[in-house]
C-alpha cells in the first residue's frame, strides 16, 4: 500500500483519522497511531512486520545497554549493535549480486529497511555519545513503526520525535496546513511526476538504447530533441516524485501533531553541487555529515584526509541508493565535482564578492547553468543500470551525424505537453512557498501571525497602548490633569476688574485733603471738638480765625495747633505718597493680572486645540486599529479556509487522476 493509491487515500487514511481523533487522550492517539502503522506494514507482508519487530527490540535493548555500560564496554556494545544493523541491510540490499542464493531470496528486501536502519544507527550512536536511552518500549516502537516515514523518509532521529510522542496538542493551524500539504503532494505525484515519467518513456524508448548497432548503422527513429526531452522529464520526475512523498509524509505528521523535518528546499535552484546537496534529501546528507564525516574529522583534518573522508561519504551514498555499479559511479561523479569546488573555493568566494558589480546577474546565471548541466548528466548515471544503455545515451549526447536535431513526432509531443513541462519546472523551484508568502502578504497586509500575536501580548488589541504605538500622537501633550494650568482645570475665570478690586483692597479711603477739607463723618473721631476747637472752626468754615475771638486761648496753644497741623499735613503728604505708590503698584499688578489672564486664555485655547487634535488622532488610530484587527482576524480565517478549499480541490483532482490512469510506484521505493 502506497500513499498515492486509492485504498490509502479513500480507505486507510479517513478511517485512521476518524479513530485517531475519536478521543482526546494522548494514550489513545498513540495507540491508534501504532496500530495503524502495524496495519500499514501488514500490506507489505508478515515478514516485513516480523523483521521490523526484531530490529526494534534489538535496537531498544542495545540502547539501554549502552546507557548502563561503562566506558570500556560501550565501544564493544556499539560496534556489535552496528554490525547487527548493517549486515542484514547489506545482505538484503545486495543479495541479487550473490549467485549462490536461491531465486526466492534474491531481490527480496524488507519494506523500508534502508530508511529505518539509518534511523536505528543514529539512535545507537546518540546513546553511545551519552544521550539518554529510551526506557519505554512502546514509545520507541511508536518511533520505529511510524508509517509516514517508514518507506521513504525523511530519516528521522528519535530526539526529534521523543517529546512529541509524550506530549503534543491538537492545533487547527497544523491540521489545516498538514491536510493541504498531503493533498498537494498527492496531486504533485499523480498529475506531475507520473505524467513526466510516462512522457520520458514515450519520447525515447529505453529498449531501443540497448541496440548499439542499430543506433550507429542507420538513422534512429528519434532525434536529439527526444533524447534531451527524455532526460529533462526524468530529471523533473525524480524530484517531484520524491518530494511529493515527503510532502505527504510531513502532512500526515502535522495532522497527527508531529513535526517532521523538511527534506527538500528547492534543490534545482542551487548554484553549486555543494549547495545542491544542502537542499536535496537533506536528512540523508545530515546523517552522513553527523555520523560519518564529522566523526572521521570532517574539515578539521589535513586536506588529504579530508579528501579521504569525502570519498568515503560519496561511495557510501552511491551504495546506499542501489546495488548496481552505476550507483557507485553516480556517487563518485558527485565526489569529483565537490572536490573541484572545494579546490576552487577561493575563486568561488571572489565570484560571490563580485556579484555586487555589473556582472552579478551573469555570474548567477552561469552558476545555475553549471549546476543544472552537472545534475542533468548525474541523473543519466542514476537512471541506467545497464552499461550498454548508459554508453549509448551518453554517445547520443555527443550529437553524432546520424542523429537529427528535431523530428516531427517529438515536436508534436512537446506541443501537447508544454503546459505540463512549464508547471513541472515552476513547482521544481520555490513557487509554492513564494505563492504562500505573497498570499500571506495580501491577506495579512504584510503582517505575519507572529507579529500579530506579539502586538496582542502588548495590549494592542485592547487599545491600551494606542497612543504610544502611534507616531502621530504628540509627546508634549499633558497626560494628567495636574499638568494643565489651574485656569483650565476646575478654576473659575478671573476678570481684570475683579483683579483690580482685589489689588486695591487695604488702600486708605480718605486722603489728607479729605481729612482737612471735608472729612467724612467716620473720620471726625480723629479730631474731637473738645480738644481742637480751632480746628473745628476752620474745618466747618464758621467764625473768625483771629486769636482775639478765641476766648481763653494762649500763644502756646496756637503754636501747638500750628505744629500739629503741620505734622498732620506732613503725615497726609506721606500717606498721599504711600497711596500713590500703592495705586501704582496696584495698577502694575492689575496689568500683570490682565496679561496673565490673557496668556492663560491663549494657553487654554491652545490646549483646547491640542486636545481636540489629540482626540482626532486617537479616534483615527482607534478606527485604524479596529479595522486592522477585524481584517487580520478574518484574513486568518480566510487563509485557512482557502487552504482547506485548495486541499479539497487537490484531493478531487487526485481522485480523478487515480480513476483515470494506472498506478505508478514511487521511484525511491527501491532504496
Amino acid at each position: 500500500m502506497q500513499f498515492s493509491q486509492m485504498i490509502f487515500v479513500a480507505g486507510f487514511l479517513p478511517l485512521f483519522l476518524l479513530l485517531y481523533f475519536g478521543k482526546k487522550e494522548l494514550a489513545w492517539k498513540n495507540a491508534v497511531f501504532f496500530l495503524a502503522s502495524c496495519f500499514f506494514l501488514l500490506f507489505q507482508g508478515l515478514l516485513a512486520v516480523a523483521f521490523l519487530c526484531f530490529f526494534t527490540l534489538f535496537v531498544f535493548f542495545m540502547g539501554k545497554a549502552l546507557g548502563k555500560a561503562t566506558e570500556e564496554k560501550k565501544k564493544k556494545i556499539f560496534f556489535l549493535s552496528l554490525a547487527g544493523i548493517i549486515l542484514p541491510l547489506a545482505f538484503f540490499k545486495y543479495s541479487a549480486a550473490l549467485p549462490f542464493l536461491p531465486k526466492m531470496v534474491k531481490g527480496w528486501m524488507p519494506f523500508g529497511i534502508s530508511f529505518y536502519s539509518f534511523r536505528f544507527i543514529a539512535y545507537l550512536y546518540d546513546c553511545y555519545q551519552g544521550k539518554e536511552a529510551e526506557q519505554d518500549i512502546f514509545s520507541f516502537s511508536l518511533f520505529a513503526f511510524a508509517f509516514p516515514v517508514l518507506s521513504q523518509g525523511p530519516i528521522l532521529r528519535y530526539s526529534e520525535m521523543r517529546e512529541e510522542i509524550k506530549n503534543r496538542a491538537f492545533s487547527y493551524e497544523a491540521f489545516s496546513h498538514g491536510l493541504f500539504r498531503f493533498t498537494f503532494g498527492l496531486w504533485k505525484k499523480l498529475a506531475l511526476a507520473d505524467a513526466l515519467g510516462s512522457l520520458s518513456v514515450e519520447v525515447l524508448s529505453l529498449d531501443s538504447l540497448k541496440n548499439a548497432s542499430m543506433l550507429q548503422s542507420s538513422s534512429p527513429s528519434f532525434s536529439f530533441l527526444a533524447v534531451f526531452l527524455s532526460g529533462i522529464s526524468y530529471m523533473l520526475q525524480i524530484f517531484l516524485d520524491f518530494s511529493a512523498y515527503t510532502d505527504m509524509a510531513i502532512g500526515i505528521g502535522e495532522i497527527c501533531g508531529f513535526t517532521l523535518p523538511e527534506n527538500f528546499q528547492a534543490p534545482y535552484s542551487a548554484r553549486s553541487i555543494r549547495d545542491f546537496w544542502r537542499r536535496w534529501h537533506i536528512s540523508l546528507s545530515m546523517f552522513f555529515r553527523d555520523y560519518v564525516y564529522i566523526p572521521l574529522g570532517g574539515n578539521r583534518v589535513p586536506f588529504p584526509l579530508q579528501v579521504r573522508n569525502l570519498l568515503l561519504i560519496w561511495v557510501l551514498t552511491g551504495i546506499w541508493h542501489g546495488s548496481t555499479a552505476n550507483f557507485i559511479l553516480w556517487g563518485l561523479y558527485f565526489f569529483v565535482f565537490i572536490l573541484l569546488e572545494l579546490c576552487c573555493k577561493k575563486l568561488w568566494k571572489r565570484m560571490k564578492k563580485s556579484e555586487e558589480g555589473n556582472f552579478s546577474f551573469v555570474l548567477r546565471c552561469l552558476q545555475h547553468v553549471y549546476t543544472l548541466v552537472v545534475l542533468y548528466f548525474s541523473w543519466i548515471l542514476f537512471r541506467f543500470s545497464d552499461f550498454q544503455s548508459l554508453k549509448n545515451i551518453l554517445w547520443l549526447h555527443t550529437l553524432p551525424k546520424s542523429l537529427a536535431l528535431v523530428d516531427g513526432k517529438t515536436l508534436l509531443i512537446v506541443k501537447s505537453n508544454i503546459f505540463l513541462l512549464l508547471v513541472a519546472i515552476l513547482f521544481s523551484g520555490n513557487l509554492l512557498s513564494s505563492l504562500e508568502e505573497e498570499w500571506q502578504k495580501l491577506l495579512f497586509r504584510g503582517k505575519s501571525r507572529l507579529a500579530r500575536k506579539k502586538r496582542a501580548s502588548l495590549g494592542f488589541y485592547g487599545m491600551e497602548d494606542a497612543e504610544e504605538d502611534s507616531p502621530e500622537a504628540g509627546t508634549d501633550f499633558p497626560e494628567a490633569e495636574k499638568d494643565y494650568p489651574e485656569s483650565v482645570v476646575d478654576t473659575p475665570e478671573v476678570t481684570a476688574i475683579d483683579a483690580g478690586e482685589a489689588a486695591l483692597k487695604g488702600v486708605p479711603e480718605a486722603t489728607a485733603e479729605e481729612l482737612f477739607f471735608g472729612a467724612s463723618s467716620d473720620r471726625k473721631d480723629l479730631f474731637p471738638e473738645e480738644k481742637y476747637p480751632m480746628l473745628k472752626l476752620s474745618l466747618d468754615g464758621e467764625g473768625d480765625s483771629c486769636p482775639e475771638e478765641i476766648s481763653g486761648e494762649t500763644e502756646v496753644q496756637k503754636e501747638e495747633a500750628i505744629s500739629f497741623a503741620e505734622e498732620v499735613e506732613a503725615e497726609a503728604k506721606a500717606e498721599e505718597e504711600v497711596e500713590s505708590e500703592v495705586k501704582a503698584e496696584a495698577k502694575i499688578e492689575s496689568e500683570e493680572l490682565l496679561r496673565e489672564e490673557k496668556m492663560e486664555a491663549e494657553l487654554s485655547q491652545e490646549n483646547q486645540e491640542d486636545l481636540l487634535r489629540h482626540e482626532k488622532i486617537l479616534r483615527r488610530i482607534q478606527r485604524r486599529t479596529k479595522l486592522n484587527i477585524f481584517f487580520l482576524d478574518h484574513a486568518e480565517q480566510l487563509y485557512f479556509w482557502g487552504k482547506l478549499l485548495a486541499a479539497i480541490a487537490f484531493l478531487i483532482l487526485s481522485f480523478a487522476l487515480m480513476a483515470g490512469q494506472s498506478y505508478m510506484p514511487f521511484l525511491y521505493n527501491q532504496f
